[in-house]
């Protein structure tokens, strides 16, 4: 009976010593999650959201900070400097240098594997899965990139748009899915502004233009909205025709720029030899009409000097008619290779050659 006691009392004795421990292990196990939890630390580039009883309290910023302890307030940590990425008409299933995609072309091309294709459907928010994946990933692709152009053509359009967090308090209690509702405004934005575009203007010539179009449209949506975001780009990735007519229009295109070539080439020799011959005609008439001036002139001053001539020849007709004479011999004898004189009268007569002092033949 006594040996009974004794183990009554040892084990009753460990059993409290036991519950005694439990107690204090439990109460330092309190005391630690409440120490644990009333402090957090906000990394660099984030913003700590505090809430409440589950109501928003206070947005802090980086490095520690103290919190009531247990369930009381809690505390989201929101990347603020962080730039995200969305992608419409195709994803990137792996960034970086060796990046990895998934669009039609991978789908195509048997590159996109089964797993990715569920992966895509999953993430897009559809909760039934099509027995033809692959028709099903391509029709949410088709609804994405599609587009139907002013001209009534169409285009196939992929783009980014990249955005950051600029009010925590806004993107977390505001809009219930900020991220679908960035989709939703882009898309229908996006389909917007292709509708008013040209093909032309949102294949080739309009994309920057649409892209700042894009962005500014998109920023007013999500201020609107107040989803605290702000839009950072939008960028296309490409646009192209439909596939199924793509070859087509790039020999279009191809006949476009050879009809463009050609047209260079011919402003160029035209270029080179309308300006020169444009210039020598210019040349020649300049000529043509200067010697007309100096024609007129000559013919002007020779008529002035007959005039003057026949006005002296009139008053003295035989002194007149005799300078006109020498001085017209004047002119022709310097230029005359041999001269030869014939005087009647000779030397003895006072003849010509006795005036000018030539000897006459020796008898």
């Amino acid at each position: 009976m006594a040996s009974s006691d004794l183990t009554f009392d040892y084990v009753k004795n460990a059993w409290n010593s036991v519950k005694s421990n439990i107690k204090w292990g439990l109460a330092g196990l309190v005391a630690a999650n409440i120490a644990w939890s009333s402090w957090y630390v906000v990394p660099t580039g984030s913003r700590g959201v505090v809430k409440r009883l589950g109501a928003y309290s206070e947005t802090t910023g980086e490095g520690p900070h103290a919190k009531i302890p247990l369930f009381v307030e809690s505390v989201t940590k929101v990347p603020v400097t962080k730039v995200y990425t969305e992608a419409f008409g195709f994803r990137t299933l792996k960034p970086g240098i060796d990046s990895k995609y998934l669009g039609e072309s991978e789908i195509i091309s048997g590159d996109a594997s089964g797993s990715d294709l569920e992966n895509f459907v999953r993430n897009s928010g559809v909760r039934t899965i099509s027995q033809n994946l692959t028709e099903q990933v391509l029709s949410i692709f088709r609804s994405e990139y599609l587009m139907l152009t002013g001209d009534l053509n169409m285009a196939d359009v992929e783009w980014i748009v990249q955005y950051q967090i600029r009010d925590p308090r806004a993107y977390l209690f505001n809009v219930n899915d900020p991220v679908q509702t960035l989709r939703d405004a882009s898309l229908a934005t996006m389909k917007r502004i292709m509708g008013n575009s040209s093909v032309d203007e949102a294949i080739n010539i309009g994309r920057v233009d649409n892209e700042i179009l894009a962005k500014e449209e998109m920023q007013e949506l999500m201020n609107s909205y107040g989803t605290g975001m702000q839009i950072v780009t939008v960028r296309f990735q490409s646009t192209n025709p439909p596939r199924a007519v793509r070859d087509a229009f790039n020999e279009v295109n191809k006949a476009q720029q050879d009809k463009e070539k050609k047209i260079n080439d011919a402003m160029k020799v035209y270029n080179e030899f309308v300006p020169k011959t444009r210039g020598e005609a210019e040349q020649v008439v300049k000529e043509a009409e200067g010697y007309a001036i100096r024609s007129v002139n000559e013919a002007q001053g020779d008529s002035a000097r007959f005039m003057k001539q026949w006005t002296e020849y009139r008053n003295a007709p035989a002194i007149t008619r005799q300078r006109l004479y020498l001085e017209a011999m004047e002119e022709v004898i310097p230029n005359a290779g041999e001269v030869i004189i014939i005087d009647d009268k000779g030397l003895e007569g006072g003849g010509l050659l006795n005036v000018l002092g030539m000897e006459g033949p020796k008898k």
